[in-house]
């Protein structure tokens, strides 16, 4: 209406005041002649005035807009509320619009500038529609009008469907507009076809009622064992595929069918041809829901005919879609089927070799070919065998002659060159009163740390750590400019190394380790073994370097990328993540609200969403806008911005219901903005603190605090998002309540945005000049090591239970300095366990505090994995429902 694309001639009324305020003035934003329509009438009850839009075709409106009567300022009329009708081919009469709480009415304007928008919920289906100016008293109003929605390119007439089984808890088929006959649906479009997919839980009420987007079916409520539905196109089209959004959650008796037949006609009358036959492999492991994808092999149809065959006591469908195009061809006679039909069978596991399942009744030819055929196979698979042999052989006989990482000296002893190449880094000496191994200091420190050489270092506290400083400097040969190698000297006897050797994490801790305050400047050089007594001098030059590099299967995956954020691969695991392509945002879709914070990475900012949800289905209507550091994007090269856009890519890859999304990134702007989920209830740490306030301050029935089972289950979610990100092998360094964010109906979402918030500034803290860290909620490896892994992540969870138990009231440790905090840890680093422990919650069971004292365990090779908590947290609390 407002650009101009539906002409003046398609906009109708029941009446105008006079031609100045005729349709035609009604269009959104826009003042001409008069500035509106105005009905001739004055509106109350019982007076019908209307303003109608020809479409043409049939389109999907998904909103509505409108405005009064401005007229640059004299105008005074508007409509305060309406209600719609709307008209398609196929339909007999017009239909008025019901909201999906079964309301006609809608809100108006209440001045006469201001746009009123309406999201449709359910959307409509419609090649004209009216809207109707509604008052109980007289009133003279005038409106202007837009429509939002695209056109609907399925080609979908309509659709036969049986009743849903459960209309009280919402699984019926609420926007359904043709007519119910017999228990049967038939003539009009509904749910399954509205673009809206239903929650994984259908239990749960996100603010549009229980079930919906889902319509159910009982077995027992059909004769035959399976729900048949028939859809009708507007023309002969070519199906090349079929998608059903299926609800598997098993434990409530609800599963994917089993087996679905389609069938297909041209006229209705008679289904011909082969039937498509798809099986459906049960799941009763994963209970989100899913689009089941079947290929159609290009048939054409105007009718199809689907079943689908119940697999447990439930079969919930929220949404079907065709991939389809018009077939050019006129096809008039329908064919009369025959008396046997062949069937076509798809197994779902295994799609690529469906031309084998075709079975058609034939006659049987003569197999004496077959026996050639297997033959000629056999010789080739044993072909094939002998040269893969053959190379294995070959490939096995060059490693081990031609490897330059395995290099036997003249003592007898294997050492492994890349290894020791690894461990020469400076930084990481220890002081030894035996015979440890000591690395040469051998001027800056590598880049690349090995993180098997972090168990040597020493425990790092904010007042002594220095990243370029050495607790102990070791004498080294190397210093020298002589040519001659140095004298060497005798190698410790095995013996002596098994009773004194460099103690690894986690094993009794030696006697020369001490807290920093008492660590000398020097050891003396007597007790110190030097590598470079054993070997040559090695050059530090990377050309050289090469020279120990054997691993080719390595330089062929793909390195993880370079992260600021706190989102990251975890450390010593293959990079396994899929990186997605982003998606293009457009800047006039982005409305600010508030600056947020800014951090060492970036800052944050939050915004208000403006018809972004035709570009990405299902958005909510805020998010988070993050941008680089300035100083960071002016000293990144071309290299670095690549490697700032992988992790926009890597974390883009991340998708799960209980981890926020990368949404895309804008690139109107510089550098570009990362567009990131956010939650309508703020973070967790805030909702809780919220709720505890608001117990505290009234009695009022209203204002209880969550129970614990709603406490549990906001903590199960947590840990199902933690699950996906360990799958994936990537950890989350900063893992707390503030850092989750809160939908409706308790959804909760892990983000990483807490620590650029100016109020969680206090929650971090630096340690020895490395970006602040949150130190109350890492374990002792993190803090002192900088060592991250999903074992780190496992910790922080428990934190962050206790934190959802407690309410959020007080941070850990609250009676603790930073410092002491840092001593606490390095307790544990040293082989003991944290001398302060936080408490038990006053509403936290036994059970799970035990489990919360199980992942603080000091091994973080014996913490539990988030998959073992994700499933005690579910069995724990199986009895809580959202609902409740």
């Amino acid at each position: 209406m407002e650009s101009g694309a539906i002409p003046d001639d398609a906009i109708t009324a029941s009446s105008s005041y006079v031609p100045n305020v005729g349709p035609k003035n009604g269009r959104l934003r826009v003042e001409k002649a008069g500035g509106a329509w105005c009905p001739k009438q004055q509106v109350e009850k019982g007076i019908r005035e209307y303003l109608q839009v020809d479409l043409e075709e049939v389109y999907v409106i998904t909103g509505v807009q409108t405005q009064g009567r401005y007229d640059r300022g004299r105008g005074q009329e508007y409509a305060e509320e309406y209600t719609l009708e709307y008209w398609r081919p196929g339909l007999g009469d017009w239909k008025e619009y019901k909201r999906w709480d079964g309301k006609q009415i809608l809100r108006g304007n209440s001045d006469t500038a201001t746009v009123e928008s309406h999201r449709l919920m359910p959307p409509i289906f419609a090649s004209r529609v009216r809207i109707l100016p509604y008052s109980v008293h007289r009133r003279t109003v005038c409106l202007r009008l837009e429509f939002l929605g695209c056109l609907n390119e399925g080609g979908v007439l309509s659709y036969i469907a049986p009743e849903g089984s459960n209309p009280a808890q919402g699984l019926s088929d609420s926007s359904y507009d043709g007519q119910l006959t017999q228990g049967e649906l038939r003539g009009g479009l509904g749910l399954l076809v509205d673009g809206e997919t239903g929650a994984d839980n259908f239990r749960l009420d996100i603010g549009y009622g229980k079930g919906n987007g889902w319509v159910g079916w009982k077995n027992d409520s059909t004769a035959n064992g399976y729900v048949e539905l028939v859809f009708e196109f507007d023309q002969i089209r070519n199906f090349s595929a079929v998608h059903l959004f299926v609800n598997n959650y098993f434990t409530r008796d609800v599963q994917v069918f089993s087996k679905a037949k389609i069938m297909f006609s041209i006229g209705g009358r008679f289904y011909n041809g082969r039937t498509l036959s798809y099986s459906y492999m049960p799941d009763k492991v994963l209970e989100n829901a899913r689009n089941v994808s079947i290929h159609l092999h290009s048939r054409l149809a105007r009718f199809i005919k689907i079943r689908l065959f119940f697999a447990s006591g439930w079969i919930m469908l929220s949404e079907v879609t065709f991939d389809s195009v018009p077939f050019a061809t006129n096809i008039t006679n329908e064919e009369i089927p025959e008396s046997a039909e062949d069937e076509f069978i798809i197994n779902s596991r295994d799609e690529s070799i469906q031309d084998t399942f075709e079975t058609i009744s034939a006659r049987k030819d003569d197999n004496s070919y077959v026996e050639v055929i297997v033959g000629v196979l056999t010789a080739i698979m044993l072909l094939l065998l002998t040269v893969f042999v053959i190379i294995l052989i070959l490939s096995r006989r060059n490693k081990f002659q031609g490897s330059p990482s395995l290099l036997r000296n003249p003592f007898g002893v294997t050492i492994n060159m890349k290894d020791l190449l690894m461990n020469l880094s400076s930084g990481n000496n220890v002081t030894a009163n035996s015979h440890p191994i000591t690395p040469v200091s051998q001027g800056p420190p590598s880049d690349l740390p090995s993180e098997s050489f972090e168990e040597f270092k020493s425990p790092l506290v904010d007042l002594y750590y220095s990243p370029n400083s050495n607790t102990a400097r070791c004498s080294s040969s190397l210093d020298d400019e002589s040519e001659e190698p140095p004298e060497v000297p005798p190698l410790p006897s095995v013996q002596s190394l098994e009773e004194d050797p460099v103690a690894p994490v986690g094993s009794s801790p030696p006697a020369y380790y001490r807290s920093l305050q008492n660590t000398p400047n020097h050891s003396p050089k007597s007790n110190m073994i030097n590598l470079g007594n054993y070997f040559p001098k090695i050059a530090t030059d990377p050309p050289n370097r090469k020279l120990y590099h054997t691993a080719p299967r390595e330089k062929q995956r793909i390195p993880p990328p370079v992260v600021c954020w706190n989102i990251a691969p975890s450390m010593g695991q293959s990079y396994n993540c899929k990186e997605a392509e982003l998606v293009p945002i457009p800047r006039y879709s982005l409305a600010p609200l508030e600056k947020l914070g800014s951090c060492h990475a970036g800052e944050i900012s939050l915004y208000e969403t403006e018809g972004l949800e035709d570009i990405i289905p299902g958005v909510g209507r805020l998010v988070v806008v993050r941008t680089p550091n300035p100083e960071r994007v002016k000293s990144h090269t071309a290299t670095g911005s690549m490697e700032s856009l992988r992790e926009v890519r890597f974390l883009a890859g991340l998708s799960d219901p209980n981890i926020c999304r990368v949404l895309g990134v804008c690139t109107a702007e510089q550098p570009p903005w990362t567009i990131i989920e956010y939650g309508e209830m703020g973070d967790l740490a805030q909702y809780l603190q919220f709720i505890a306030n608001k117990s505290g301050t009234t009695r009022s029935s209203t204002a209880h605090p969550l129970n614990v089972g709603c406490l549990v289950y906001m903590a199960t979610q947590i840990a199902s998002g933690m699950k996906y990100l360990e799958m994936k092998h990537v950890v989350h360094k900063d893992l707390a309540a503030r850092n989750c964010l809160v939908g409706r109906g308790y959804l909760i979402k892990v983000a990483d945005i807490a620590i650029c918030k100016v109020q969680y500034r206090k929650d971090y803290a630096e340690i020895g000049g490395r970006p602040p860290a949150p130190i109350r909620w890492l374990p002792w490896e993190s803090i002192l090591l900088d060592r991250y892994s999903c074992s780190s992540s496992v910790w922080s969870f428990a934190v962050t239970l206790w934190e959802i138990l407690s309410f959020a009231c007080e941070k850990p440790f609250n009676n603790l300095t930073n410092e002491k905090v840092i001593q606490n840890a390095e307790h544990m680093y040293y082989g003991g366990e944290l001398q302060v422990l936080l408490n038990k919650p006053p509403l936290c069971s036994t059970e799970i505090y035990e489990l919360m004292c199980e992942c603080w365990r000091r091994d973080d090779t014996s913490r539990p994995t988030f998959k073992q908590i994700y499933s005690f947290l579910k069995h724990h609390n199986k009895e809580y429902l959202p609902s409740d």
